[in-house]
Order: C-alpha cells, then structure tokens, then sequence
C-alpha cells in the first residue's frame, strides 16, 4: 500500500512553513512591486489553475489594502482583452512555460502594461529580455510533483508581502505565515482519519469570499491527485440550485473564516449534514463548526492571510485519499497511456 510519505508532493508540503519564510525575508523588488501597483487606477490578477487561486486570493488583498484588484484567469485575460493603459498586472506564473500564462505577458509587454511577474527561482521566462516595465519576483524552486503545493503557498505569501507594503498592517501580520502553515501541518493525524472514513462518495468543497480560493484549490488538489470525484463552489450558489443534487454519501468541506459570511456558511452546511452528509470545518477556533462536523482547527488571522493556511488540509487530505486508493499522485495521470496520449495533442 501507498505512504503519503512515499509521494514526490509530500516533502514540498512540509516545506511550506520556511520556503514562505524564506520569501517573506528575501531581498527582493518587492518596494518596486508594491509601488507598481499602488500607482495603477486598476489591478489585474492573473494565473490559471493552482496559479489563477493565488491570483484571486491576491484579489482580496490588495483590495484590502485599498486598491482596486480584480483576478482573471490568464485565459480570460490574454483571450479577451480589457487591460488599458493605467492598469497594471499582477501576473502568477510558476514554471514560465505555460502557454495563457505566456500569453498575457506578451500582450502587457506590447501594450507597455506595468506587470510584477510572481514565478520560481529558474524560471522558464527569460528574463534578460524584459523591458523595464516587467518586476520579477522569485518564489521557491520548482514544485516536485504536478500537484502543486509548495509554490502556491510561496506565492500567496509573496503576494501578502505586496499589500502590506501598499498598507501596512491592512491584511494582519504577515510575520505570522510560517507559524500558521505550520499549525495546519499538524492537523496531519485527524485529516488521515477523515480520509479514512471518506473512503467513498463524492466530495463537495465550499467557501465564501476569501475562502473561495481555498475551497477552490482543494477542489484541484483532490481531483488531480487522488482522481476522486469532486466540485466546488460558493455556499450561497450552492443552495440556490446545486443543492438538490445533494446526497448522503457526500463529503463537504466548507473553508470559513471569521467575517461575515461564517453564520451562513455554517447553516448551509448544517444543512448537508442534516441531510445526511458528513462534513469537515476548516477554520479558526473562534469560528465555531457546526454541530458534529470535524473541526480542523486552523490559526487566528485575517480573512485575507488566512487563505495561505487554509489550504494545506486540501493538500493534505488530497494525498491520504490517494494514498489509501494507491494512485500516483505526482504525476498528472500521465501513468494512464490513454490519458497521456489525449493530453499530448494539447499544450498547457
């Protein structure tokens, strides 16, 4: 049988409390960064994927900071063009390689459009060839496995870095990452017993607001690596339809935290419980669960940071699942040959 431990993606998840340390204390142009987009009338953030997640958390922390930050998958951003003059980018793109992630840096570089540039250290960009209006900021070395883990983390805190430079103080204590990451890798023990006892059925993960992001990346997280089925999707959305669907066998997660959509976020999932679903609570102590769901307890912070955190029991809880299936969770189901041979004649 498989070991969590035996997984490529396994070590990066525990590296995640110093590689963020590391990004929080690095000299890097993360004065020029927070400047760049201080100065814009509007900010785009962009990624696809794992990337586009970090991009939308990044959303609410400038936001919070005050400016006015909107995510676009690069897709949308590159496809469909609404960057203008005045505007600048905030563009996540781990590896460099990706084609919308490419794209979009093309299309800001021929309009002249201000990007700071969120990528690993040997980036696949090259880098020599950026005009001066492209600030480069480097995140960890390559993730190990194709599920992500490590380098999302790293950029979300990179991006944490930047609004509190645009306004200090406006998103919490960034210093506090490292200690919360590492407080959400000690839940270890009680995710593997909810891996355990979710041995079937399709999940459900759900999250409001800042939380969406988390709910959203558990979603990817789970589906890539242990190829269970499962959907995600905003609580309130939830019940105005997608409810229906709703069976006993389903697991939800619902990622919460302490702002004004925790009451209902906790209701709508009291309801999947009352339906008969067993459910998890990922959230701070002071965000109360509801009653007989797991609460898997996560560190006190703002809305905005908490998002970092929040998304380690998805990862964690992703490779018991896999683990306990005894599937390759590193490498994008390219173990199944009619799978690799449908994906070859695309270019991600």
């Amino acid at each position: 049988m498989t070991s969590v431990s035996d997984y490529r993606l396994y070590p990066a998840i525990q590296a995640q409390p110093s590689e963020c340390a590391k990004v929080l204390s690095s000299a890097q142009p993360f004065d020029r960064a927070a400047q760049t987009l201080s100065e814009a009338t509007r900010v785009w953030t962009v990624g696809i994927g794992t990337s586009f997640n970090a991009a939308n958390a990044a959303a609410w922390m400038l936001r919070a900071a005050g400016l006015e930050a909107r995510p676009l998958t690069s897709f949308e951003f590159a496809a469909w063009p609404a960057v203008s003059d005045g505007d600048a980018v905030l563009l996540f793109a781990h590896t460099g390689r990706k084609t919308w992630s490419g794209n979009s840096l093309a299309l800001c570089i021929e309009r002249g459009i201000p990007v700071v540039l969120v990528t690993k250290i040997e980036t696949g960009f090259d880098l020599e060839s950026f005009p001066d209006h492209i600030t480069v900021l480097h995140t960890t070395t390559q993730d190990p496995s194709s599920m992500y883990t490590v380098s999302h983390t790293t950029a979300m805190t990179a991006a944490a870095r930047i609004a509190d430079l645009v306004s200090p103080g406006s998103i919490g204590d960034t210093s506090e990452i490292p200690s919360a990451l590492a407080s959400a890798l000690a839940l270890e023990e009680e995710i593997a017993e909810l891996a355990a006892e979710w041995s079937d059925g399709a999940l459900i993960a759900l999250g409001a607001g800042p939380m969406l992001a988390a709910a959203e990346e558990a979603h990817i997280k789970i589906a890539e690596a242990s190829r269970r089925q499962i959907r995600h999707q905003e609580p309130e959305s939830f019940l105005h339809g997608p409810v229906i669907q709703l069976l006993d066998s389903n697991r939800v997660t619902t990622f919460a935290a302490n702002d004004g959509s925790a009451e209902r976020s906790r209701a709508i999932t009291q309801l999947t419980m009352d339906m008969g679903c067993s459910a998890a609570w990922v959230a701070p102590r002071s965000v109360a669960a509801p009653e007989s769901a797991r609460h898997l307890v996560l560190a006190e912070l703002s809305p905005e940071l908490l998002g970092i955190p929040a998304v380690v029991p998805g990862q964690l809880l992703a490779a018991h699942l896999a683990a306990n299936d005894d599937v390759n969770a590193d490498d994008f189901r390219t173990d199944v040959p009619e799978f690799l041979a449908a994906l070859s004649k695309l270019s991600l």
